[in-house]
């Protein structure tokens, strides 16, 4: 799965991400922890639901069980809670790179992978499909970031995909 659009998106996911945890690194400390009144109560909440959220579609590409991947996100996150930036930053690297060594092993990213959950029962999905859906959710969030620091007086930074291919 070396060169196709599933993976470029995921680098524009993993380039995105980046540059938000960046430009938080250059604004003042508060700012990452600070209570706010919006969808989440603070950015560091944002960027761990992102964390956690992409942490469980790996887990599920991987073919792990309902869970089996509770229990993996459970785990890490309470790893990610109360991290710095600076922390989380290396989380998100360690996270992105595991990524990476699955799709190196995917020969092709349309086969199917099957899940069992709960609620919704047996669900057939096409890796692309969930690989697009991760990149899709992270752009949401990274809305909500944007939101959220014009919130407490500070600017975003832009992460739309065409700045991605500039």
């Amino acid at each position: 799965m070396e060169n196709n659009r599933a993976k470029k998106m995921y680098d524009y996911h993993v380039g995105a991400n980046q540059k938000v945890i960046q430009h938080l690194k250059q604004l003042p400390d508060r700012i990452y922890n600070e209570t706010i009144n919006s969808v989440f109560s603070s950015i560091s909440d944002v960027l761990i639901h992102l964390y956690a959220t992409d942490i469980t579609w790996l887990e599920t590409m991987k073919g792990s069980s309902f869970h089996d991947t509770v229990s993996e996100v459970e785990r890490r996150k309470s790893e990610a809670l109360g991290a710095s930036i600076d922390e989380l930053e290396v989380l998100y690297d360690s996270l992105s790179k595991e990524f990476y060594s699955f799709f190196t092993e995917q020969q092709d990213p349309e086969r199917i992978i099957i899940t069992e959950h709960p609620q919704y029962g047996r669900s057939e999905f096409i890796l692309a499909d969930l690989i697009h859906h991760v990149v899709n959710h992270g752009t949401y969030h990274r809305g909500n970031v944007t939101a959220m620091l014009r919130q407490q007086g500070e600017q975003g930074v832009p992460t739309d995909y065409v700045y991605f291919l500039f």
